[in-house]
C-alpha cells in the first residue's frame, strides 16, 4: 500500500508539472501574438495618418496650381498660388511639415519638377523654389512687384512677368510641396518624406 501510495503521489506531481509547462507555454505564445497585433495595430494607425497627410500636401498643390493658372502673368500670381496652397496645408495641421515648395514650367500636363529645382540650390532650369521657412513667413511684399518672383527664393527662373499664356502654345504651371511626416511609432525609421505635384497649363488673357 505504502509503495502505491508513493507511485500514486509521483503520478500526480509529474501532472500537475507538465500541466504548469503547458499553461506556461501558452501563456508566452499569448504574449507573442499579442505583441504581433499591437505592432500591426500601430503600423497601420500609423500608416493611415502618413496617408492622411500626403493627401493634405496634394490637395494644397492642386489648390496652388488651380490659382496660379488662372492668373497667369500677373504679378501676384505666385503670391496668390501659395497663399491658397498654404491656406490648404494649415487648414489640415500639415504646414509646419513643409520643407521646400517649387513652382516650375512643366513640359507636359502631368510632368514632374526637374531633379535640379527640388535638390540643388542652383539650377538653370525654369523654376522658383522656396524653402520651408521662407513659404510660411511669405507676404505680399516679398515678392517683386514687377516681375512677380519671390524675391528671397534660392532658385527663381520663371517669374510670372516670362511666362507664355498665350491660347493653344500657353506654358504648363506646377507646384511641388515637399513635407516630412514623423511617425508616430518610429519602429523601422523616424520619418517619411512626402513630395507631391500638381499641373495645370496657363489660362490665356481675356481681351
Amino acid at each position: 500500500m505504502r509503495l502505491g501510495h508513493h507511485h500514486g503521489t509521483r503520478a500526480r506531481s509529474a501532472a500537475q508539472a507538465r500541466g504548469r509547462g503547458i499553461g506556461g507555454a501558452a501563456l508566452v505564445e499569448l504574449a507573442f501574438v499579442a505583441l504581433l497585433l499591437i505592432i500591426i495595430s500601430a503600423g497601420a494607425y500609423d500608416y493611415g495618418l502618413a496617408y492622411r497627410q500626403a493627401l493634405s500636401v496634394n490637395e494644397a498643390a492642386r489648390t496652388g496650381v488651380r490659382t496660379g493658372s488662372a492668373l497667369g502673368k500677373n504679378a501676384q500670381a505666385d503670391y496668390y498660388a501659395l497663399t491658397g496652397a498654404k491656406a490648404a496645408l494649415a487648414a489640415s495641421n500639415t504646414l509646419d511639415e513643409v520643407q521646400k515648395v517649387v513652382i516650375y514650367k512643366s513640359t507636359t500636363v502631368d510632368g514632374n519638377p526637374p531633379t535640379t529645382c527640388t535638390t540643388n540650390t542652383t539650377s538653370s532650369d525654369l523654376c522658383v523654389v522656396l524653402t520651408g521657412d521662407q513659404f510660411r513667413a511669405m507676404t505680399l511684399s516679398s515678392f517683386d512687384s514687377t516681375t512677380g518672383c519671390f524675391t528671397a527664393a534660392t532658385i527663381k527662373n520663371w517669374c510670372p512677368s516670362v511666362r507664355n499664356n498665350i491660347q493653344l502654345s500657353a506654358d504648363y504651371y506646377g507646384i511641388w510641396i515637399q513635407a516630412k511626416y514623423a511617425h508616430q511609432f518610429k519602429m523601422l525609421t523616424s520619418s517619411t518624406t512626402i513630395n507631391r505635384d500638381a499641373v495645370m497649363r496657363l489660362e490665356p488673357d481675356v481681351p
